[in-house]
């Protein structure tokens, strides 16, 4: 566990405040488990019987000596025997008497359990403690403990000539019941109990927060520190595209969010095809809807835009979007079907590229000149390209997508992604130097949807302009600034002839 746990922070490490927010998520784990500690040690304090302490004290002289010297000698032999005699208090030869005297039903050992004789520094006093059930028992056996020790401290201290004991170990306080249990403490052991299940409750909620890796919430993602996140999109059924489907809905918003967030993802550099790529295989048909919704979120601002199904392994995208996938983006790159014949009209201002039949190894395919060609001329042909990739950690075709695109967006979902795996797929690709614009969380529920820097609702109204490129300054050409509007003729299709083209339902001609 400690292993794992050290792999996990370094690997991916958090912000301190990730913590606190995880015991904050986790207060009611922690007050519940504090509240049944506190009724555990409570219950367990209740259980335990009362026990009693009374304590009696003897007092240790010499009885001969009437000058100064005798004195001095009388007072040091006295200091010398003292810590026998309290070691004598609870042997066999006092107790004996005491269980006899008393009727007690114990063994000489077991009474001495519950006794206990001190003497007190620089002190010539032995005090004997009693701890019982009973506080009377308890003073009883105290006050009988020190009768027995005075009888056999006489009979073992050595005689003068007289035949008279030397030493005198007197009684000076009797022990009376006490009025109050020294034990248990129940207050105290309630308390306890408390603080050990809100210790407790803290531990397995921080514990929690590091094994549990799975990204739940847009601060998860953003806390990671990795690479911007452009936008979460609220929860939707599956099969359902948010702009055509609810338009008007929390997750078209969100993606008119995102839409927003890639125009100002770098100002500097033209972002007009997209590589779109999930974290895992499993998270495929949350990256194809992703890219469609995208793509009708551009679209909404009069840009002409292609979705290319790059994914030959099988993204279901050709599917969500109800279109045929019987001629797609394999019969363009092996030469058998021009690109304009290969591309299915779907909404106003967006075309398909299904991916067509699929290879038995499409890296060859997807990292080819062919490939490169198609994207270019794609680009040349519409203002934005979506182009949906294999999962990153699966394939590495998304590395060979990605360097032929201007940047790749990770879509990551609520409950399914986990923070080592975004982490992987971002350092994937950027150990090849594909530039990664930004993550898409996909699938969040209720408040968790936003992110901190999502835009204000004056960027989400659909606008349709003319002018779209003063609007998108992506949407220019790199290298002469130059709007590119889809369909229309312009110089650089390789189609073109004396300067214009003739235009068809749908852009573009076949590739070389």
């Amino acid at each position: 566990m400690l292993a794992r746990f050290h792999h996990l922070t370094r690997e991916c490490p958090l912000d301190p405040q990730h913590y606190w927010r995880a015991l904050l998520k986790s207060w009611p784990l922690v007050v519940v488990l504090a509240l049944l500690g506190g009724a555990a040690g409570y219950a367990y304090a209740q259980a335990q019987p009362d026990s009693f302490r009374a304590t009696s004290s003897v007092f240790v002289s010499a009885t001969e000596g009437s000058d100064p010297n005798e004195l001095l000698q009388g007072s040091s032999y006295t200091q010398n025997l003292v810590q026998s005699y309290t070691r004598l208090a609870t042997s066999s030869v006092v107790l004996e008497p005491v269980i006899e005297q008393m009727g007690l039903d114990l063994t000489p050992t077991q009474l001495a359990r519950q006794i206990t004789a001190e003497n007190p520094l620089n002190t010539v006093i032995i005090d004997v403690a009693v701890v019982d059930g009973s506080a009377q028992r308890a003073a009883d056996v105290a006050n009988a403990v020190t009768i027995s020790l005075s009888r056999q401290a006489r009979a073992l201290s050595p005689e003068n000539t007289a035949g008279n004991s030397t030493l005198s170990v007197a009684p000076i306080a009797e022990a009376t019941p006490p009025t109050q249990p020294v034990s248990p403490n129940r207050r105290l052991i309630a308390l306890s109990g408390l603080a050990v299940g809100a210790v407790l409750g803290i531990a397995l909620a921080l514990l929690r927060s590091v094994v549990d890796t799975r990204l739940r919430t847009a601060r998860d993602v953003e806390e990671l520190h990795l690479v911007p996140l452009l936008g979460s999109v609220a929860r939707r059924s599956r099969g359902v595209l948010a702009l055509s489907d609810e338009p008007q809905g929390a997750a078209a918003d969100d993606f008119r969010r995102i839409r927003a967030q890639l125009q100002f993802a770098d100002v500097d550099r033209a972002t007009r095809t997209i590589a779109v790529s999930s974290v895992a295989a499993d998270e495929r048909e949350g990256r194809a809807a992703v890219a469609l919704d995208l793509a009708l979120a551009f679209a909404e601002r009069g840009l002409r835009v292609l979705v290319v199904d790059a994914d030959l392994r099988g993204s279901g995208l050709a599917e969500l979007a109800a279109v045929s996938d019987e001629v797609g983006l394999t019969d363009v790159v092996v030469g058998r079907l021009e690109f304009a014949a290969a591309v299915t009209p779907w909404r106003d201002g967006v075309d398909i590229l299904t991916a067509g039949d699929v290879p038995p190894n499409p890296s060859p395919l997807l990292s080819s000149r062919s490939m490169a060609l198609l994207l270019e001329t794609a680009r040349e042909r519409y203002d934005v390209v979506v182009v949906d990739a294999p999962a990153v950690l699966t394939s590495s075709d998304t590395l060979e997508i990605g360097r032929l695109t201007d940047g790749v967006v990770i879509v990551a979902t609520a409950g399914r992604s986990t923070r080592p795996r975004l982490a992987s797929a971002v350092h994937a690709l950027e150990n090849v130097k594909v530039r990664v614009i930004g993550v898409v969380f996909d699938g969040v529920t209720g408040g968790k949807q936003r992110a901190s820097h999502d835009l204000p609702p004056s960027v989400l109204v659909p606008v349709s302009t003319s002018s779209h490129e003063q609007t998108f300054p992506f949407a220019r050409e790199a290298a002469g600034g130059r709007a590119v509007s889809g369909g229309g003729p312009t110089s650089a299709d390789p189609g073109s002839s004396g300067g214009s083209r003739r235009t068809t339902g749908h852009p573009g001609d076949a590739t070389s």
